[in-house]
Order: C-alpha cells, then sequence, then structure tokens
C-alpha cells in the first residue's frame, strides 16, 4: 500500500499503527478503528483492508481467536479487489493457523493451498517458506511424516539461503525440530541426531528464554526416545526452569502438548501438572475450545490412570460440553468459509488445487495412518447418523471400547516400533470384524478401539465381543512384561441398549468406558457389558 498518496492526517494513522504493532495493541486497536471508518466514508478499500488485515494481526499478538477471524477475514475481499497479493497470502496463511488450532485441518489446508498458489502466481517466496513450514506442521499433526519433510525442507532451503533475514533463528530452530519430529517418526534415528547437534550448535545460543524452552521439550522427548532417561531428565529439569515467561501459545501450543504426552506416559506428574497449569492458562485466553479440549484429554488420562474416578467423571461431562460448543463454533467456521469463496471471483484455478488437496486429505483425516482403521474423527462422524437412525427406529446398538492390557510395558521394554506393530495387530483384527457390515471399527487413540455393533442383541454382541478376544489370545502374539498373561490380551466394556430421545453417543460412550474402568480396576483381560435405560443410566 502506498501511503504517500493520502493526506498527513492518514500518514500519521498508518505510520502509528506500524510503530506500535506488537508493542501497543490497544493503541494499534484503537488506530485500526479510525482507519476503517475513514476508509469506508471514503470507500476506499486500501484503508479498510489495511486496518482489518492490522487489527486481525494484532488479535493474532493477543491470542484472542473470535475477533482475529472476523477482523482477518473482513480484509481478504478489500485487499483482492486492490490486488495487494501479499497481503492477502498472508490473512490465509493465518487464517489457516487458526484453523488447524481449531480443530478443522481442511479448512486449514484450503487456507494454506490458496496462500501457496497466490506466492507462486505473483513471485512471493518471501512469504511462501512460511506457508510451507505452516503445512509441514500440518501434516506432522495427522501423522503424515513424508509431506511433513517434503514441505518443512521448502522452508528449510529459503532460510538457509537468507541468513540475514529477521528471525532466521527463530525459523531455523523451528525448521529443525518439525523436520526432527518427522525423522523420530520414520525411525531415522542418526539424522534426528543430526539435527539436534545442529539445533545446540546453530540455534539455542541466540534464541529468546521462551524460544530456548520449546527446545528443552524436544530435547526431553528426543532422549526419552533414545532411551537416556538421566539426559532427558536433565532437560526436564531446564524446562520448570523456564516456564515463567509470556508465550504466543498458537505458536507452541503443539510444542508443549507433545511434551506434556511424554511426561504422563512416563508417570512423571509433578513435571506433568507445573506445566500443564501454565499451558492451560494461557489456552483458556484464546478461547479455542479445540486446544481447551486437547489439554483435558490428557488431565482425563491421568485421572484415570490413577484411578481418581470422581474427577475423571468430572472432567468426562467438561469434555462433552467442549465437543458441543466446538459443534456449534465449527458451523460458524462452515459459514464463514463459505462467504469467503464466494468473494473469489478470480481464483478459480486455485479452488481446483484446493479441491482435490481437500479431497485426498479428507480421506486422510478419517483413516488412522498406522492401522488403516477409521478414525476418531469418523468414528463421531459415523456415530452421529447411526444414532439418529437408531432412535427413529428403536434399533439396538452397543460401544465398545477396548484396550490392550499393560501396553505401557510393552512399548517400554520391546520398543515403539515393536508397540506400533502390535496396535497394528489389533487394528488387523478389528479390519476382519469389519466385514461384518453391521460392526464398525476405529482406533479411538493410542491403544484404545472403539466397535459399535448395530442390531445385535445383549447375548449376541456379548459373543462377538468373546470371537474377538479368542482370535486375539489364539494368535499368541508374545507379551512377557505382561501381569496378565504372557501374551497380548485385551480388555473390554461394552454399553448395550436402544438409544432415546437425548441419547446419543457420548452416553454410550461414556457409559462403555466406566465399564472398561471397572475391568481394569477389579482385573485385566476380561469383559464388562452394562446396558443403557430410558433415563441414560
Amino acid at each position: 500500500m502506498d501511503i504517500n498518496i493520502y493526506s498527513a492526517d492518514i500518514k500519521k494513522i498508518v505510520l502509528d499503527i506500524v510503530e506500535n504493532r506488537g508493542k501497543k495493541p490497544n493503541r494499534v486497536l484503537e488506530m485500526c478503528a479510525e482507519l476503517e471508518k475513514i476508509g469506508r466514508e471514503k470507500s476506499d478499500d486500501a484503508l479498510v483492508g489495511y486496518a482489518c488485515f492490522s487489527r486481525g494481526e494484532t488479535y493474532y499478538l493477543l491470542n484472542d481467536a473470535t475477533n482475529f477471524y472476523s477482523s482477518m477475514l473482513s480484509c481478504l475481499a478489500p485487499m483482492e479487489r486492490i490486488k495487494e497479493w501479499g497481503y492477502v497470502a498472508i490473512a490465509n496463511n493465518m487464517l489457516g493457523i487458526m484453523s488447524l488450532n481449531r480443530g478443522n485441518a481442511p479448512f486449514a489446508l484450503d487456507y494454506y493451498i490458496k496462500s501457496i498458489s497466490i506466492c507462486q502466481e505473483f513471485c512471493l517466496p518471501d512469504i511462501e517458506w512460511m506457508v510451507h513450514m505452516n503445512l509441514g506442521a500440518l501434516y506432522l499433526n495427522i501423522e503424515e511424516h513424508q509431506k511433513c519433510l517434503d514441505h518443512t525442507l521448502v522452508s528449510y532451503s529459503y532460510i538457509i539461503s537468507h541468513p540475514n533475514m529477521d528471525g532466521q533463528k527463530e525459523s531455523l530452530t523451528t525448521a529443525y525440530i518439525l523436520m526432527a519430529k518427522a525423522y523420530l517418526r520414520l525411525d531415522k534415528e542418526n539424522k534426528v541426531i543430526d539435527i539436534a547437534q545442529k539445533l545446540r550448535e546453530e540455534c539455542l545460543p541466540y534464541l529468546s528464554a521462551i524460544e530456548k524452552v520449546v527446545v528443552f521439550c524436544f530435547f526431553a522427548i528426543l532422549h526419552n526416545s533414545l532411551g537416556e532417561p538421566d539426559v532427558r531428565d536433565k532437560w526436564i529439569y531446564l524446562v520448570n526452569e523456564g516456564t515463567s515467561y509470556e508465550m504466543p501459545i498458537m505458536d507452541v501450543f503443539d510444542d508443549f502438548y507433545d511434551y506434556l504426552e511424554m511426561l504422563l506416559s512416563i508417570e512423571k506428574y509433578d513435571d506433568f501438572f507445573k506445566v500443564y497449569s501454565l499451558l492451560d492458562d494461557y489456552t483458556k485466553k484464546t478461547t479455542i475450545k479445540n486446544l481447551e479440549k486437547k489439554l483435558l484429554t490428557l488431565k482425563i488420562r491421568y485421572f484415570r490412570r490413577t484411578a481418581q474416578i470422581e474427577e475423571y467423571k468430572i472432567s468426562s461431562v467438561l469434555f462433552f460440553e467442549l465437543s458441543e460448543f466446538m459443534e456449534r463454533e465449527n458451523k460458524l467456521m462452515v459459514n464463514n468459509m463459505i462467504i469467503m469463496r464466494n468473494s473469489y471471483n478470480e481464483l478459480t484455478e486455485i479452488n481446483k488445487k484446493v479441491e482435490k488437496e481437500n479431497n485426498d486429505l479428507h480421506k486422510k483425516s478419517e483413516t488412522d495412518p498406522l492401522t488403516g482403521l477409521s478414525n476418531r474423527y469418523k468414528l463421531n462422524e459415523y456415530t452421529d447418523s447411526l444414532f439418529e437412525k437408531s432412535i427413529k427406529n428403536q434399533t439396538p446398538l452397543a460401544v465398545e471400547i477396548l484396550d490392550i492390557d499393560y501396553f505401557k510395558q510393552y512399548n517400554d521394554n520391546y520398543g515403539h516400533q515393536a508397540g506400533d506393530e502390535c496396535i497394528r495387530f489389533i487394528g488387523q483384527k478389528l479390519s476382519d470384524m469389519s466385514k461384518d457390515p453391521k460392526v464398525f471399527c476405529a482406533r479411538y487413540g493410542g491403544d484404545e478401539f472403539v466397535i459399535i455393533y448395530e442390531g445385535y442383541s445383549k447375548e449376541d454382541t456379548l459373543e462377538k465381543a468373546k470371537g474377538l478376544r479368542s482370535s486375539i489370545v489364539d494368535a499368541a502374539f508374545e507379551h512377557k512384561f505382561s501381569l496378565a498373561a504372557d501374551i497380548v490380551t485385551i480388555s473390554q466394556g461394552i454399553c448395550w441398549g436402544i438409544p432415546q430421545a437425548g441419547q446419543g453417543s457420548y452416553t454410550f460412550l461414556h457409559n462403555a468406558d466406566n465399564q472398561l474402568y471397572e475391568v481394569k480396576k477389579e482385573s485385566r483381560n476380561s469383559i464388562k457389558i452394562g446396558t443403557v435405560d430410558k433415563e441414560g443410566e
């Protein structure tokens, strides 16, 4: 935007916004409101677009998701009309970040691909590398590790060829951590160790305090994976020492979430809650319910693991309420996306590219990459329509939750790669069950799976469940570290009933989870089946 064509008063407002960006947010918001008012009075798209963009950017730095979304969307149409493609590309990139944080990977991909297409068409490499970095994070999020590497390496090439760019060390750090996490999941240990050394030498001395803590989190995860607990604990100590700083939560959430998962897996509960409490406070300020929900799943797993049944129940109810809120929030996102798409009159070719990649991502987003089963996203979609049909026709349904007995001991002793093989083994048994059109199987997360039985009596459901456990036991998949048997076994909790109005999948899932909890509390390698009555108990 060329401010030299404007009056002295308008120039002063714009310069005020530039000078106070990232320093005095209230002042920036005040000036943006004034500039937008002038722009609308003059029907000046440049002023309106710049005001909305700068306001959205400020709300992003303030972790204010709701106001960010409306402001950044408002800048797109005026910026397109005046062909300010750099701003349009950056806005799409930031909207992609927000969509991913809100739990909608397909929308995020949509924004990122639009941004990259604009960058390529109008030769904007200084913006394109950032979008590739965010695409790398997206693919890491859905466990597409090679695609994560492909996009991150594009960013890495740009960063190392521009050593004097602003924030070069910080950007290099982000690229290294993304690459290392992908290599770690691809079992390329030598590459991970090489990147870790580069992080120490090339980046760590030049980072701010909070950026260093992110690296410490990664090093703790790395040395835990390498089976080096003493080294890991030194990094955990450094994380604890450095978590008192202000942090841009949307930029670092995934790094801290991965770290918390690691702490939970090794039962370092004091360290877990020290970081959890801090992250929880920041996350609630963003009003992004998906981030709150992700964090809450960790707390629920903790309560379940430590047999704190009352806290577990309370947290489960809160999880349900957050899920309901997110459904309403996602509907708003869909409406906003429709409005945005309708404004892209000049980008039809881009939309064709987006549609193809979106279809590919949609298929992947419904499938667990490790087992090939449906994942939690597809499970939610499937159960919504199934329960509606069952309530209408008054036909019985059963929901089973199962997990692998003493899976932590399996993972710790045989290694993560063997652990993946164990999960794949259970997944194959469930895939065989899924050949029955009235049985739906999904991976719920970790070593947990869900089975939906449609139209079976309580007795027949129990027989099907027993048949599954027999097939697993008969396979005699070695597990010398189990306290239930010397082979891999499962524990199963089932809820059976004819759902009534007001009883959705959550009611059945929660009841099945309680049945599984009872199995775990009393013994393992067992089945419990309960019934949901008309009151949902």
